[in-house]
């Protein structure tokens, strides 16, 4: 009985533990968001300040993650009024999908995986005005007159899309194979202004946007035909094209700039975003070390069946 107990034990321990290698996995994040004030003219009596103001654009998150093999979905989404209006982390996790997201008054964060057959996942959050009208969208932060205002925010992304699935479907080849896991991470600030002040006019409206895109293809077997000089008919050539997987990571950073060189207070849109997307054909695969855990383990079980045959 104490034999079976340790089975038991050791099984649920092996079966429980975490599966890695996802079909798809993705990952973008903008955090030590930065701003740098420059005072233009020091003798102008004005002091250089900066404020976001909570009257126009918004903080905003959302959050999906379905499983059509296992008949699961789930999706969730949140928004306020003004810019790092509020600070949330909110995540969906089902079977075989997880996405989260993190929002801080410096720093948004998405990431996401999908590990099993029919899944997928998107996730994004925010904060400012997107997709500004350039000469009538109300702007969200305002710069004290003759300033100039750096902000500057660090970047990560990852996408990895890795175990594609067997081009299969009872034909004996297939001149192509479509990719069965993809995975996305994208950032993106952007800033926009226009004034006028005495003899000073101004305008600007600039997006700073970085991407990965990775895609995963199973392996697949095209023909072609080639001159056959000894009969009437071209040999047809089988080639067998192997699986590709892709994992890219990207870090740097992002940076918008905001000129006042009037003589008064003015405004400009600026927004941040941060988002991810994942898809994948085929269940996850235990990394190597899952495998020898499971060794292990069955050794163990093994070995303590042998010692009790040679008490008996």
């Amino acid at each position: 009985m104490r034999f079976m107990n340790s089975a038991i034990v050791m099984a649920m321990v092996v079966l429980s533990m975490p599966v890695a290698q996802a079909g798809s996995t993705a990952s973008a994040s903008v955090s030590g968001l930065t701003f740098t004030l420059i005072d233009l003219d020091p003798n102008d009596g004005v002091t250089s300040e900066f404020n976001f103001t909570n009257a126009s654009g918004s903080t905003a998150f959302s959050l999906s993650a379905m499983d059509t093999n296992l008949g699961e979905s789930e999706s969730t989404s949140y928004s306020l009024v003004g810019a790092f209006s509020f600070s949330r982390d909110q995540w969906l996790s089902l079977t075989n999908v997880y996405v989260q997201e993190t929002l801080n008054g410096d720093a948004l964060s998405v990431h996401g995986a999908a590990t099993g057959p029919g899944t997928s996942f998107s996730g994004s959050a925010s904060t400012g005005v997107a997709n500004p009208y350039y000469y009538s969208t109300p702007g969200n932060l305002s710069l004290s007159a003759n300033s100039l205002l750096l902000i500057d925010a660090n970047y990560d992304l990852v996408a990895e899309a890795s175990n594609p699935q067997l081009c299969g479907g009872g034909y004996d080849y297939h001149s192509s194979c479509a990719p069965s896991e993809s995975a996305s991470a994208t950032v993106s600030s952007s800033l926009s202004y226009n004034y006028s002040g005495g003899n000073i006019s101004a305008s600007y409206n600039g997006t700073e946007s970085r991407s990965l895109q990775s895609y995963a293809t199973g392996a697949y077997t095209s023909d072609s035909y080639r001159d056959d000089p000894s009969g009437p008919y071209d040999n047809q050539v089988y080639v067998t094209v192997p699986a590709s997987e892709q994992f890219q990571q990207q870090s740097g950073a992002l940076r918008s700039v905001f000129s006042n060189s009037s003589d008064s207070t003015q405004s400009a849109a600026f927004y941040l975003s941060a988002s991810v997307a994942g898809s994948a054909m085929t269940a996850a695969v235990p990394e190597p070390s899952t495998y020898a855990l499971m060794l292990s383990g069955l050794g163990g079980v093994g070995l303590l069946a042998w010692r009790r045959r040679r008490q008996a």
